[in-house]
């Protein structure tokens, strides 16, 4: 059973870490201080309040309503990440957010886990942001918004500067997303990290396709956008750092595509269901001879980005776990290593990353947790 709560303090109840760590990473946790910093960080729960605005939900704190961060505590360049197994992993690499302090570590009561530290001296935050398009779309509209902008009609007339004033996360922002796919053809295979790069095309099912009016118009069941892109200099930075700890081996680039679903729009096929989708994959390529990975996120966050005002800058590498053409699936320990190797590659890209970062006094809310 979980501890109770030690302390109250600004609507957060403030509870031990002694979360359950995997064996393997146990011995790394010792020897080095960040993970000694994760150890010892506590992990805030806000309590539930009511919420003030049903446009974009926040609570009087301003909080907004899955992630449950505010302004101060998420830094402007954020790894996502699909599991808190994950995130716990890669924040044994982060130090403290400031001298004799731990980890900044939050989670709502949605299961967002956010993890603000330090890389090679940069403010960093890992998120969990679990599977999906909509999950992808929480964190980053929830981390980019600006509580001062609820109102349509200042909203019309504002420009990315009054976007990103008052925000969860002040200025530019550089998001990487480090996820797990299916490797389609060459050059991804079992075990490689795959940069999206130019981008990524994302797959629907069409609902409409399996209706009797549909069937008789020849509706198609599922259909492929243009290609989103991707940033140009963060993916490089993300394939130099992966080169560095894999070597060139074990990493390469290519169009992603990012489905709606796990099994109807990735094309797995299951008794129970009229997916048609039996041809889907060679559909895809047939479209997209160039893609070679397909998993669920990574269209999202760079369809966001390419929304964001010129406010985002983002780009995602994922570790082929299945290779879909030989059925094949990769070893968990050998997902681990690439997890560990991988999500270093993706730190130290988003800390060599120049943003216009700076952060000022908003409403007397302070400055942000990494402020020493």
């Amino acid at each position: 059973m979980p501890e109770e709560p030690r302390e109250q303090k600004a609507g957060l109840a403030v509870e031990d870490t002694r979360r359950p760590r995997p064996a393997a990473c146990s011995a790394v946790a010792e020897q080095d201080a960040a993970g000694r910093a994760a150890s010892r960080s506590t992990v805030l729960r806000p309590q539930k309040s009511n919420i003030s605005d049903a446009n974009f939900p926040v609570d009087a704190e301003g909080r907004t309503y899955h992630l449950g961060t505010k302004r101060g505590e998420v830094a402007n360049r954020i790894l996502s990440v699909g599991s808190e197994k994950r995130a716990l992993m890669l924040a044994e690499y982060l130090e403290p957010v400031a001298p004799g302090r731990g980890l900044f570590m939050l989670e709502s009561s949605r299961g967002f886990l956010t993890i603000t530290g330090r890389y090679t001296g940069a403010p960093v935050s890992i998120i969990v942001t679990h599977m999906g398009m909509a999950n992808a779309d929480f964190v980053v509209r929830e981390n980019r918004h600006a509580a001062a902008l609820h109102a349509a009609s200042s909203c019309a007339d504002a420009d990315a500067d009054d976007y990103s004033r008052g925000a969860v996360v002040e200025g530019e922002m550089a998001i990487v997303r480090l996820g797990t796919c299916g490797a389609l053809q060459p050059p991804a295979h079992l075990g490689s990290f795959v940069v999206a790069d130019p981008g990524a095309i994302l797959i629907r099912r069409n609902p409409d396709a399996f209706t009797p009016e549909g069937e008789e118009g020849g509706l198609v069941p599922y259909t492929f956008s243009r290609p989103i892109p991707s940033d140009p200099a963060l993916s490089l930075a993300l394939e130099q750092e992966a080169v560095r700890l894999l070597g060139p081996e074990g990493v390469c680039r290519g169009l992603n595509a990012t489905a709606d679903s796990f099994y109807s729009s990735q094309g797995r096929r299951t008794g129970w269901f009229e997916d048609r989708n039996e041809t889907l994959l060679a559909d895809l390529l047939c479209c997209y001879p160039e893609a070679v990975t397909l998993e669920m996120e990574t269209a999202m966050l760079l369809d966001l980005a390419r929304c964001s005002r010129g406010s985002i800058r983002a780009a995602a590498g994922v570790i082929a776990l299945a290779d879909r053409a030989s059925n094949h699936f990769l070893a968990a320990e050998r997902t681990e290593q690439l997890e560990r190797a991988t999500g270093q590659a993706c730190l130290a890209a988003l800390a060599r990353t120049p943003l216009d970062d700076d952060w000022g006094p908003h409403n007397g809310s302070g400055p942000p947790v990494w402020a020493s």
